[in-house]
């Protein structure tokens, strides 16, 4: 009996989820503003700077914008879930933006994605735009090359003398300026000026500058983004300490693969 009622609880909040997000973006759009998402989980601080170069605080529950760019403060981790159910996970001290999105449940043609990260790190889950359509309607920049996917899980870091406190690679080596990537489900395409590479689940990518070619990262000398298997449990409204959470549906093999990355 406890299990159907935990089992009956846990299909409940994702629900909700759905549900909220939905309503939101809906809504949002009838007003003239573009919601593309909503901030599930925060630990510390986070801010973002809309179209208007207008500041504004996040928290569990906040809506995204498109055209928002979002910075993660000092020793925090934040996750966003999307409308087409894609997440993304930042590191501390990170500012990513969201320089294009387009998702209509029903028009999969006109489905786009399109990411900038300028500084520090994330993990990243695919959600439908780039898996019903075009594959090339998903893209996530940096500086030095540009990241397409295929249906996955992966995770990018960007150094730019900022990763000292880092942990090393594999092999103990302190960490390069540059891009580092792992995959931990699925293949991204890797793309600069100086070539591109495929790279497959269980693979890492190095990128050191934009005028040099992406390459593969022998597993010992790989490096895995983390990102703390509790920023996977989506903050569910209710409860006296405001902290109750359920599990999204990716949440259990996250949580074990984080666990694995350590």
């Amino acid at each position: 009996m406890k299990q159907i009622i935990s089992r009956f609880s846990q299909l409940a909040c994702f629900m909700w989820l759905c549900f909220g997000i939905a309503a939101g973006a809906f809504a949002a759009e009838a007003a003239g503003i573009v919601e593309t998402g909503m901030v599930m989980n925060l630990e510390g601080s986070m801010t973002a700077k809309g179209t208007d170069g207008t500041l504004r605080g996040l928290k569990v529950f906040s809506k995204v914008l498109h055209g928002d760019t979002l910075f993660t403060g000092k020793d925090s981790y934040a996750r966003v879930k999307f409308s087409d159910g894609g997440q993304i996970s930042l590191r501390p001290a990170s500012q990513f933006r969201i320089d294009d999105y387009r998702f209509d449940e029903k028009q999969p043609e006109k489905d786009s994605a399109g990411f900038s990260l300028l500084k520090g790190g994330f993990r990243a889950l695919s959600g439908l735009i780039g898996k019903r359509g075009d594959p090339d309607s998903y893209a996530i920049k940096t500086p030095v090359a540009t990241m397409g996917i295929r249906g996955t899980h992966f995770g990018v870091l960007l150094c730019r003398g900022d990763c000292d406190d880092h942990p090393p690679r594999a092999d103990g080596i302190p960490l390069e300026d540059g891009v580092h990537l792992d995959v931990m489900e699925g293949a991204i395409i890797v793309k600069n000026a100086a070539g591109s590479q495929l790279l497959n689940a269980g693979q890492f990518g190095f990128v050191a500058h934009i005028s040099a070619p992406p390459v593969v990262v022998p597993a010992e000398h790989g490096m895995v983004v983390h990102i703390p298997a509790k920023i996977s449990l989506d903050k569910v409204k209710g409860g006296s300490d405001g902290n109750n959470v359920c599990p999204t549906p990716d949440a259990k093999s996250n949580g074990a693969k984080s666990k694995a990355a350590q």
